[in-house]
C-alpha cells in the first residue's frame, strides 16, 4: 500500500481505494505523489461535489442532497460509501445543526480533520457552503488539499 500524510492521518492507496490510517504501508510518498496515483473514476460521480467544498469549509447533509438531487439520509450512505476518503473530503459533511455527524473512521478523526482544515471555529463548524460543481476536477482535488 502506497501511503502519505494529511495533516493528522496517515492516507493509504491499495489501487482501488484510499484509506485513512491503515495499518500496514508498504511504501511513504508526499501526498501530491499518491493523489497522482488515485483514479477518480472508482468513486460515484456525484462524490465529486465534494471538491466544490472548499477546504476550510463544510456543508451539511441537507445542502449536498440539494445539490446531487437525493435525500439527507441518501448523503449519509453515499458518504459511508466513499471508496476514497480524504481525497475525496467526505469529512466536510456535517448535520445541519453543525453537530459533526457520522464518520467512518471515528469522530475524533473527522474533528481533527475539520481543525487541521480550520472549518472549526472553537469546537463547531463555522464556514458553510454550498457544494458546487468543479470545472477542472484535478485542480480542484490539489486545492482541495492544500496542493496548489
Amino acid at each position: 500500500m502506497l501511503c502519505a500524510e494529511y495533516g493528522p492521518v496517515t492516507v493509504g492507496w491499495d489501487g482501488r481505494r484510499t484509506y485513512v490510517n491503515p495499518a500496514g504501508c508498504e511504501r511513504r510518498v508526499d501526498l501530491r505523489t499518491l493523489v497522482e496515483q488515485v483514479r477518480l473514476a472508482v468513486a460515484d460521480g456525484r462524490l465529486l461535489y465534494l471538491l466544490g467544498v472548499p477546504r476550510g469549509y463544510v456543508t451539511t447533509y441537507k445542502l449536498y442532497a440539494k445539490a446531487v438531487g437525493t435525500s439527507p439520509r441518501g448523503v449519509g450512505r453515499l458518504m459511508a460509501a466513499n471508496p476514497l476518503p480524504i481525497i475525496l473530503p467526505c469529512h466536510r459533511v456535517v448535520k445541519s445543526d453543525m453537530s459533526l455527524g457520522g464518520y467512518t473512521p471515528g469522530a475524533d478523526v473527522k474533528r481533527a480533520l475539520l481543525e487541521f482544515e480550520g472549518a472549526l471555529c472553537g469546537k463547531r463548524p463555522c464556514k458553510v457552503v454550498r457544494p458546487a460543481p468543479v470545472a477542472d476536477v484535478r485542480e480542484a482535488l490539489r486545492r482541495s488539499l492544500g496542493l496548489s
